[in-house]
C-alpha cells in the first residue's frame, strides 16, 4: 500500500517538473515571439520614418547647378524658393526638385512668346532661342533626375531619421542601415494632376493677343475635397506633354498643399519605371527605401517603404528678371507747300526737329506758291503734341490710331514679369506705370530710352537706364540686350489736326501781288513693336516715332 502511495507521489513530481519545463519553454518561446514581432514592428516604423524623411529631404538637399551657357544661365531668375530671387541666389544657380518646375515653366513662356511671334510673322531669332532654352531646361532636368535616382544620394537621408528610431527589441546594440539594391527605386505618381506652377485663370493673362494655351495643358487642383485656397487657381499639368512650337515641356505633379506621405507599394510600383512616361528621364516625385535592423552577429529584420513628396509651395509662372524697352525717336518737322493750283502738296527743301518742349521752327525759302517767287515759313511753334505729356501719352495719346494689339502685347509681357501669386496686371495697370509724371522731366532732360520691369515681383515701374539698374541691379548685365524678334509697324501714320496757324512770308512773282497766304499743321505718329522671347531678358521693344507736318498755302494775283 505504501508502495503505491510513493509511486503516485513520484509520478506527480515528475509531471510537475515536466509541466514546469513546458511552461518555461512556452514562456521563452512567447518572449522570443514577442521580441520578434516587436522587432519587426520597430523595424517597419523606423524604415517608414526613413522613407518619409528621404522624400522630404530629396526636395531641397539634392541639387544641380546651372552651367555657364546662355541656354542654362537664362534660368537663374527661377533658381530660388522666393518669387523674386536675390542676386546671390541667381549667381549660385542651384536647381532642386522644388524649383525644377519653375525652370520648365520659364522655358514654356519663352516658347509661347516665340510661337506667337512666329504666327505674327515677326519671330526673328525667337524660335531658335526658344529651342536653346528647351535644350537647357532638359539638360538641367536630366541631371537632376539622375541625381534623384542615385540611391547613394538618398541613404544619408534615410539613416538620419531611421537610425534615431528604437529597434531595441532586436537588442540594445541593434541599429538600422540601408540595404543597397533594387529596393531603392523612384516613381512618377499623380500623373495628369496639377504641378506647383500657377498660371492664373483659365485664360492666362501672359498669353499674347490672339494666342491661347490649349485647355488640356492646365487644370485646377484634383484634391478632393478641394482646398478653399485653391478655388480660383489654375496650374500646369504634371507628367503630361505640354507641346508648344513642336517641343514638349514638362512638369512634376504636386497636389496643392498635400503633405509628403507614405504610399502603398502596389500604387508606387504601378506608377514606376515599368509604366513608362512619354517624358524620357522624367524627374521623380516618389521614392522607395529598403532597410535592415540588426545587432552584430545576429539575424535581423528587413523592411521596405514608399513615400510621395511635395514641396507644398506653389509658384507663379514668370520671368522675374525681365524687362520691356521703350524708345522714343527724335521728333521731326516736315514742311509741305502747294506750288501750283493742285491739291497735292510737295515737301519742302529742309526737315527740322524738336524736343519735348515747345520749339520755334523755320524753313528756308521755298521757290514758289501760286504766282509766288518764294514762300518762307518762320517761327512756327511746334511741340505741343509732346510737351508736358508722360510716356503713356507719347505712345498712346493723340493722334491715337488702333493701339489695341500693341496694348495687349505690352500688358501680356508685363504679366510675365510678375512672380507673386494672385497679382494680375491689367491694361489700366500698364498705363498707370507709363503715366509716371517723372517721365515728363526725363523726356525734357533728353532721355530717349526707358525700361519697364518689376523690382519686387508684384509691381511695375518705368525708369531710364541709370535708375533702372540702381533699382534692380540684375538689369546691369542684360539691359543692353536687344529683342530677338523683328520690328513690325503697329500703327501707321496716325494723324490728327494740330493747333498750328501761321502766316508765311510771301514774295510775289513779278507783276503779281499777294492775295492769300496761310498755314496749318498735323500731328503724326508711327508705333513699332519688336517682340522679345525673354531668352535674354528682353521681352520686347516699343518704338515711338512722332512728327509734325506743316502745310503752307500762298496765292498771288496778277497786277
Amino acid at each position: 500500500m505504501s508502495y503505491f502511495k510513493r509511486s503516485a507521489r513520484g509520478s506527480a513530481t515528475v509531471l510537475s517538473t515536466v509541466l514546469a519545463l513546458v511552461l518555461v519553454v512556452l514562456g521563452v518561446g512567447f518572449l522570443f515571439f514577442t521580441l520578434y514581432m516587436g522587432g519587426q514592428r520597430e523595424t517597419k516604423n523606423a524604415v517608414d520614418a526613413g522613407a518619409l524623411n528621404t522624400a522630404k529631404q530629396a526636395m531641397d538637399k539634392i541639387d544641380v547647378h546651372l552651367m555657364g551657357g546662355d541656354n542654362q544661365t537664362c534660368f537663374r531668375d527661377v533658381a530660388s524658393d522666393n518669387g523674386m530671387p536675390s542676386i546671390a541666389e541667381a549667381l549660385e544657380g542651384k536647381i532642386t526638385l522644388r524649383r525644377i518646375n519653375r525652370v520648365w515653366a520659364k522655358a514654356l513662356l519663352i516658347a509661347i512668346n516665340a510661337d506667337a511671334a512666329q504666327k505674327d510673322g515677326n519671330a526673328g531669332q525667337g524660335p531658335s532661342n526658344a529651342n536653346s532654352a528647351h535644350s537647357g531646361a532638359k539638360a538641367v532636368s536630366d541631371a537632376l533626375a539622375a541625381e534623384l535616382s542615385n540611391e547613394s544620394n538618398l541613404h544619408g537621408f534615410f539613416t538620419d531619421l531611421a537610425g534615431k528610431n528604437s529597434v531595441r527589441m532586436l537588442g540594445t546594440t541593434a541599429s538600422i542601415t540601408p540595404i543597397a539594391g533594387n529596393g531603392w527605386q523612384t516613381s512618377f505618381m499623380e500623373r495628369g494632376d496639377e504641378s506647383n506652377i500657377v498660371v492664373g485663370g483659365s485664360k492666362p493673362a501672359f498669353c499674347p493677343p490672339g494666342y491661347s494655351m490649349p485647355g488640356s495643358m492646365i487644370t485646377q487642383t484634383t484634391r478632393n475635397p478641394k482646398p478653399a485656397a485653391a478655388n480660383n487657381m489654375y496650374f500646369l499639368k504634371g507628367y503630361e506633354a505640354l507641346n508648344v512650337g513642336g517641343k514638349d515641356y514638362w512638369q512634376v505633379p504636386f497636389l496643392f498643399d498635400e503633405k509628403p506621405h507614405l504610399v502603398a507599394g502596389s500604387i508606387f510600383e504601378s506608377s514606376g519605371a515599368k509604366n513608362k512616361l512619354q517624358w524620357n528621364n522624367a524627374v521623380p516625385n516618389a521614392f522607395s527605401v529598403h532597410g535592415k535592423a540588426q545587432k552584430q552577429g545576429a539575424p535581423g529584420e528587413e523592411a521596405k517603404s514608399w513615400a510621395l513628396t511635395n514641396p507644398r509651395q506653389p509658384f507663379k509662372i514668370s520671368m522675374p528678371y525681365s524687362f520691356m524697352k521703350i524708345h522714343v525717336d527724335e521728333n521731326k518737322v516736315k514742311f509741305f507747300y502747294f506750288p501750283a493750283p493742285a491739291p497735292i502738296p510737295v515737301p519742302g527743301l529742309t526737315e527740322g526737329s524738336y524736343d519735348y518742349t515747345t520749339n520755334q521752327v523755320s524753313d528756308t525759302n521755298f521757290p514758289g506758291g501760286i504766282l509766288c517767287s518764294n514762300v518762307t515759313v518762320q517761327s512756327v511753334t511746334v511741340g505741343t503734341d509732346v510737351v508736358g505729356r508722360p510716356l503713356d501719352q507719347i505712345i498712346f495719346g493723340i493722334p491715337g490710331g488702333n493701339t489695341d494689339k500693341l496694348e495687349g502685347l505690352m500688358t501680356a509681357r508685363c504679366n510675365e514679369m510678375i512672380s507673386k501669386i494672385g497679382v494680375t496686371i491689367k491694361d489700366s495697370d500698364m498705363h498707370s506705370c507709363l503715366m509716371n509724371p517723372l517721365t515728363i522731366g526725363w523726356l525734357i532732360a533728353g532721355e530717349r530710352d526707358f525700361y519697364v520691369f518689376s523690382p519686387d515681383g508684384e509691381s511695375l515701374t518705368c525708369q531710364p537706364k541709370t535708375l533702372a539698374i540702381a533699382m534692380a541691379p540684375w538689369l546691369a548685365t542684360m539691359i543692353d540686350k536687344k529683342s530677338d524678334g523683328t520690328e513690325t509697324k503697329m500703327v501707321d501714320d496716325a494723324t490728327s489736326p494740330a493747333p498750328i496757324f501761321f502766316k508765311p512770308i510771301v514774295v510775289p512773282a513779278p507783276f503779281c501781288t499777294e492775295a492769300f497766304s496761310g498755314g496749318t499743321g498735323t500731328w503724326n505718329k508711327d508705333l513699332y513693336w519688336t517682340p522679345g522671347s525673354g531668352f535674354n531678358g528682353n521681352l520686347g521693344t516699343i518704338r515711338s516715332k512722332r512728327w509734325t507736318e506743316i502745310y503752307t498755302v500762298a496765292v498771288c494775283n496778277p497786277l
